[in-house]
């Protein structure tokens, strides 16, 4: 997107059109008070800014409505904006149109239609703003932002009081809010987070949410399953003990259910097998104490296990400090000393200070390295024990869950049995033997359903969701992105650094790079990284903001990133027209000042004619240098009372008051 011209319509229905060139260096130049600065206001309005920064004076006096015609490549599109209303800063109404051979409307023609949202949304889509979604850091108070057009024009546009600042390096920086959101946007607009980001953020949260709900169905049909599991052991247990199934060992689930409903259904059992069913009940009674007498013994063992582990923690601590002392021996080379043919092996007797005679003598080198070895195998053997005993311990804890789960459903089947008497007891045996079986039945009939093919199966489906959630993840790997715009910098550092020292500025001699963090220019030098304020001199402020701004849209449009190719530079040269007469004449009056400004200049030109017709960038400045190549850059020239509003206009809005 490249600007074809600035239009303003006076409240009378006048029309002034301010052709541009695209693909070029276009200069506006002029002396002061001519209207200037206020083009970069007029494309930043027409671009979707809310509020007018122009300030009061002619312009906001005269003109009714600021529009500009763009060049989108495959078409143009032209935008309207009506002033605010009068008592008011700002206002989204709007007009948009698109066509292939659009020219400015009429001033009847105009209509606001739309809001300064849609002008940044459409235009946005229409250079290859694609969706996208930056999330700040988890715990953040911030807001996720989404990269559209007001934040590319960031890139676009430098103020005149921007450019020769030290502090800020990037338009509307200072503004609250927006140096967070240039650091939050910036990255997608280099290419250092993929394209395809909100798709994939969008992605990653339904991914997620499946997540959530796979593990609640796996989680509650496991604790279904376990339920059910329990529930069937101390029926079957129970339907064993009343004689209607005849194998105390309980087969698979969907055979015992089977079974189950076999036994309700037969023939009930007829009296003579009654002393069968308490000798059932009474081996039930056996198993309960036999399974809670294991569980005592499985307890006892791992609580001795247990006080074992503990007695080691403290035992293995002494033995290694001990071991850790006696090992310095070998720093002496005593150790090897017992070996020596001459060496007697036997302790000394008196004291080698005062010659006095030891009632218990010293040990040897020999008895030490004896201890060393000694405590080294004691370790070795605590060491080598504690993998066997963690595994102990994981079996004695799988071994007491079985034992607990065989002796409830063994209590449960009791339980049943008891309940089942109390209530059957005034009642005949054939409305007992009834009552049992409807028991039974509405037990079964209550088994929560599924089986372990089911549960399968959402293992299988969470293994999947949780997978998909990973392998998203690491698609948006905060690492990753930091990564690719680390590479990125360092190559718009390349060029950076080489103009830098083209322009000759300060330090530019060395590694010149844009730091995104802080959003400044760093200049690594031999005493440390130089960040821009710490540099001093105007003239170095605004060549390395000059030499930033050029190598970001060079990298745009080599990589063909979705921003605006248009870099719009308001009084690059301020700091070398100090007076009114070079401002006047255009041509600074010092020789070092004309050699910076062509310089500069002369960068510009190179730079947009390297890249043609891919990059357009208008100055609005005093400079007016007698080269043919900059003569032939001027597309305005206000001097000799031209200027941006027509003394016309003026006039006829002092008649009308």
């Amino acid at each position: 997107m490249q600007l074809l011209a600035i239009v303003l319509y006076s409240a009378t229905g006048a029309k002034r059109i301010l052709d541009f060139k695209p693909g070029a260096l276009n200069v506006v130049t002029g002396e002061s008070k001519t209207g200037k600065s206020a083009l970069l206001d007029i494309v930043e309005y027409c671009l979707g800014r809310d509020t007018m920064q122009m300030p009061i004076g002619p312009i906001t006096q005269t003109v009714a409505w600021h529009a500009a015609l763009f060049d989108l490549g495959g078409g143009r599109a032209f935008v309207a904006r009506p002033a605010p209303r009068p008592g008011r800063g700002s206002t989204q109404r709007a007009m948009l149109r698109f066509g292939t051979n659009l020219e400015p409307l009429d001033f009847t023609e105009l209509e606001a239609d739309t809001d300064s949202n849609s002008i940044r949304e459409q235009l946005g889509r229409r250079i290859g703003i694609e969706e996208n979604l930056h999330e700040p850091p988890a715990g953040s108070s911030r807001n996720a932002v989404e990269a559209h057009l007001g934040h590319a024009t960031l890139l676009c546009l430098q103020r005149q009081s921007e450019i020769a600042d030290r502090n800020l390096l990037f338009h509307r920086q200072g503004e609250q809010g927006i140096a967070q959101t240039l650091k939050d946007t910036l990255p997608y607009f280099i290419g250092a987070v993929p394209r395809n980001q909100a798709i994939r953020r969008a992605q990653l949260a339904s991914a997620r949410r499946d997540l959530r709900s796979a593990e609640t169905a796996y989680r509650r049909a496991e604790e279904a399953s376990q339920l059910a599991g329990a529930s069937l052991a101390a029926l079957w247990r129970e339907a064993y003990a009343l004689g209607m199934v005849h194998s105390p060992e309980q087969p698979e689930r969907l055979a015992a259910i089977s079974a189950l409903q076999a036994a309700i259904t037969a023939q009930r059992p007829t009296r003579e097998a009654d002393g069968e069913i308490l000798a059932r009940t009474a081996q039930l009674e056996r198993e309960r104490d036999d399974l809670r007498a294991e569980i005592r013994g499985v307890t006892a063992e791992r609580e001795i296990l247990l006080q074992q582990e503990d007695s080691e923690v403290g035992f293995a601590g002494a033995v290694r400090a001990q071991t850790a002392r006696l090992t310095s021996l070998n720093l002496l080379g005593l150790v090897s000393q017992q070996d020596t043919p001459d060496h007697s092996g036997s302790a000394p007797t008196t004291c080698a200070l005062c010659r006095s005679t030891l009632e218990e003598p010293d040990p040897t080198v020999a008895d030490l390295n004896h201890s060393l070895r000694n405590l080294s195998a004691q370790l070795a053997g605590v060491d080598a024990a504690r993998p066997a005993r963690r595994a102990a311990l994981t079996a004695l804890e799988e071994q007491s869950a079985n034992l607990r789960a065989r002796l409830r459903a063994v209590e449960a089947a009791l339980r049943s049995m008891t309940a089942s008497r109390s209530a059957t007891d005034q009642l005949s045996q054939e409305s007992q033997h009834d009552f049992t079986r409807g028991r039974i039945h509405a037990t079964l009939a209550a088994l929560p359903s599924g089986s372990d093919e089911e549960l399968d199966r959402l293992k299988r489906l969470l293994e999947f969701a949780t997978e998909r959630v990973r392998s998203l993840e690491a698609e948006l790997d905060p690492a990753e992105e930091r990564e690719q715009l680390t590479s990125r910098l360092v190559t718009i550092s390349q060029d950076m650094t080489a103009w830098a020292n083209r322009l000759q500025l300060e330090h530019g001699e060395g590694n010149v790079r844009l730091d995104v963090s802080r959003l400044t220019v760093v200049a690594d030098t031999e005493q440390g990284p130089a960040p821009l304020f710490r540099i001093g001199s105007g003239e170095n402020w605004v060549g390395y903001h000059l030499v930033t701004h050029l190598a970001l849209h060079r990298y745009f449009v080599r990589q063909g990133r979705p921003v605006p190719r248009i870099l719009m530079l308001d009084q690059p040269t301020q700091v070398w027209y100090r007076s009114e007469v070079d401002q006047a004449s255009g041509a600074p009056s010092s020789d070092s000042d004309r050699e910076a400004v062509n310089r500069l200049f002369r960068l510009i030109h190179d730079v947009v004619r390297e890249l043609a017709p891919d990059l357009q960038v208008i100055v609005c400045d005093h400079a007016n240098l007698a080269e043919e190549w900059f003569q032939d850059s001027v597309v305005h020239n206000w001097r000799n009372g031209d200027k941006l509003i027509p003394q016309g206009w003026i006039d006829e809005m002092a008649d009308r008051s």
